[in-house]
């Protein structure tokens, strides 16, 4: 009988959820209709609730911010602790895990993730799609190199963190019930495999790192020749654009421990706070042809840094930033070449794009890459 009553109450509480953020998006709320998520592409989103202003107040009670330098001020900010740093969740997955959670650095995963690229990208063949095939496979891939993990247990892992692929965006978007009973299955797998304090920063870290791979991949196809300009020029510069074109985590919440005082207004101590960091990557007041894939403007001086937020109090940068790079160097291949429509295979194929890519919907954390169609050829 207890579990029935949890069952209905979780059940009533994603669909008190999206009811609020439909009524208040329907009412013209920017910040709410962004969690509403019902539009394919993010970008006349985040405009829209750029032209409310760098820093304003959404009819669901939290401060929203658009605007670079008030965003980069609010993330340096002391944040609360416990369960008031992430309040109002829609889907709780956390709930009973401790605080935070450390990821592998750079220079951990980038060895294990070239050798899980090169593994992918031997493997294709035809129609592909490299989210899936790649973007998906390496961080799992590179999770379970890390932890040590063997036959059944690597093969739980994957089925786990494919469950818990959504966790992210459940929080705020609050997924369909049967889409969240599993969630909660795939994290309680996950604590299992790795223990509690490792489980966040998996279920953080792979969605990540799978989005950051993605983002790259779709660059790298969408204009070959300039992403072969950057590889040769340094491949970090092709993954740091990422970060800041189409970051991994689009939008981040938290409440503050203090006072802060940004866009010339005091955000008070347990505030809730939104910072919409693909709106803040592109402020035409920090960069120029913010909308632009552009991977060398990092080549000169003083530009700033993409912001990259701790999702759950997770940092993220190093960890995702790394297999990235590993896998720009397994694609493209340092000082290669593009080839006639596309990029370079070790195989001697050429790898081009075979279609446009498809985000998921309802997903306003990640807004999330779901096919990347590309073509291998001889």
């Amino acid at each position: 009988m207890a579990l029935v009553t949890a069952e209905r109450e979780l059940g009533r509480r994603l669909q008190l959820v999206q009811g609020i953020h439909w009524l208040y998006g329907a009412q013209g709320d920017a910040y709410a209709a962004l969690l509403r998520g019902y539009g394919s592409e993010p970008h006349p989103a985040y405009e829209r609730a750029r032209a409310a202003g760098p820093l304003w107040r959404s009819r669901l009670g939290v401060r929203v911010c658009t605007g670079y330098a008030p965003a980069r001020r609010l993330l340096a900010a002391r944040t609360a602790e416990g369960p008031v740093a992430q309040p109002r969740a829609a889907l709780a997955w956390d709930e009973g895990l401790p605080d935070g959670g450390e990821l592998p650095g750079a220079d951990q995963v980038r060895e294990p993730a070239a050798r899980a690229a090169e593994r992918a990208l031997a493997g294709l063949r035809g129609e592909v799609d490299l989210v899936a095939s790649v973007a998906a496979r390496v961080p799992v891939e590179v999770l379970a190199d890390v932890h040590g993990l063997t036959g059944t247990d690597r093969v739980r892992l994957a089925e786990a963190c494919a469950g818990a692929a959504g966790a992210l965006d459940a929080a705020l978007a609050p997924p369909a019930y049967d889409d969240a009973v599993r969630l909660l299955d795939a994290v309680g797998t996950l604590r299992d495999l790795l223990g509690d304090e490792a489980a966040r920063a998996a279920v953080v870290g792979v969605r990540a790192a799978r989005e950051l791979i993605a983002g790259v991949l779709h660059a790298l196809l969408g204009d070959p020749e300039a992403a072969a300009a950057a590889v040769r020029e340094d491949p970090a510069l092709l993954v740091t654009e990422t970060l800041r074109h189409d970051p991994p985590v689009k939008l981040h919440t938290f409440s503050l421990a203090e006072d802060v005082e940004a866009a010339g207004e005091r955000v008070a101590a347990g505030e809730q706070v939104a910072v919409l960091v693909a709106a803040a990557n592109r402020d035409p007041e920090a960069f120029t042809t913010p909308d632009r894939f552009v991977p060398d403007r990092y080549a000169a001086a003083g530009v700033p840094e993409p912001l990259v937020p701790a999702p759950h109090g997770v940092a993220v940068e190093a960890f995702a930033r790394g297999q990235a790079e590993a896998v720009v160097a397994a694609v493209a291949g340092v000082g290669g070449l593009a080839a006639a429509g596309g990029l370079p295979t070790a195989a001697g194929g050429v790898l081009a794009a075979a279609g446009g890519a498809v985000r998921l919907g309802r997903s306003p954390v990640t807004w999330g890459l779901e096919r990347v169609p590309a073509r291998v050829g001889g």
